[in-house]
């Protein structure tokens, strides 16, 4: 009960954070919000550390996955606040729902796995059309579009390598030791960036500005990476690519009703198209079996059969 809960907390705060960062920029500079954000956010972790009776590992396994943390904190958000400046919130969540075939693919690199089935490629290539559709009405919207485009796809990378990454690192940390420890890293990362952005507090602070940035430190970091790593250490990774498919939906709602943010038809299209390619994504079993008639995936499928029964059988042994 405690991860589904855990799990619905998630998919709310995820699909509320991109509407956040754009109030918090309302009166900031991307790095100033951002580098604020995680600083704030490392503090108060460690007096919730406290509270849980939890403190911080510093063995190598657990510092491997504090940095495999901060390229999802650092690498991502520095890109996703970049681009946040010049596209709507609805698009970056909706972009956010690349992650699970991304993570997907790096996975079957990485970790070996097989996710990569003939109806997740299938999947892929409608989401990728879906995508290129939201794009096009993106471009035709503002010439700048492109910026929030790019950075917001470099921040997906990054978070879809750093949730493999602490897949494989393994340390088996307490999912607020493994937030403390990563908002720790990161947060010296961003200092390290000061010399090249500087960070600028304006004489004049929005207060719709200081209210977005309050949330996203208490809600979109501290109780927002706890309960990822908690699901995320209790349920495959799949599943947990799973709230990409609904945050975007909700975030959609959110840009539309707090900050009247536009929805033309094509983005609208465009968005179902994505979301159904990475729906079929998740649930792609019956079009595997479906697809199986075609020899070459056939083939392929034997010998994974194959791979599992030996692997069954080696674990009896």
């Amino acid at each position: 009960m405690l991860i589904i809960v855990a799990y619905l907390f998630v998919i709310f705060i995820w699909s509320t954070t991109p509407v956040a960062i754009q109030f918090s920029l309302g009166g900031l500079d991307f790095f100033t919000a951002v580098s604020l954000r995680m600083w704030l956010s490392a503090l108060l972790s460690l007096p919730l550390l406290l509270i849980l009776g939890q403190r911080l590992v510093l063995t190598r396994p657990a510092l491997m996955s504090y940095v495999a943390g901060s390229l999802g904190v650092y690498g991502a958000m520095m890109s996703v606040y970049w681009g946040a400046a010049y596209i709507p919130s609805g698009l970056i969540s909706v972009l956010y729902g690349l992650s699970p075939m991304l993570s997907g693919a790096l996975a079957y690199w990485w970790l070996g796995e097989r996710e990569l089935t003939p109806a997740r490629m299938i999947a892929l290539l409608i989401a990728l059309c879906g995508l290129a559709l939201v794009v096009s009405a993106r471009m035709m919207l503002d010439a700048e579009s492109w910026r929030g485009i790019l950075g917001t796809v470099v921040s997906v990378l990054c978070f879809a390598a750093s949730a493999v990454w602490v897949k494989a690192a393994n340390a088996g940390l307490h999912p607020m030791v493994q937030t403390s420890g990563t908002l720790w890293v990161s947060s010296l990362a961003y200092a390290l960036s000061l010399p090249w952005f500087g960070v600028h507090i304006p004489d004049a602070w929005p207060f719709s500005s200081m209210l977005g940035l309050g949330y996203l430190v208490v809600f979109g970091s501290l109780l927002g990476f706890m309960l990822y790593f908690l699901v995320l250490k209790h349920l495959p990774t799949s599943r947990v690519t799973l709230i990409t498919l609904i945050a975007p939906v909700l975030a959609v709602l959110w840009g539309y009703l707090l900050r009247d943010e536009r929805l033309q038809w094509s983005s609208a299209g465009g968005a179902a198209l994505l979301l159904s390619g990475l729906a079929l994504y998740q649930w792609h079993q019956s079009m595997d079996r479906c697809l199986r008639w075609l020899w070459p995936f056939k083939a392929k499928t034997e010998v994974a059969n194959a791979m599992d029964i030996r692997a069954a059988q080696q674990e009896k042994h």
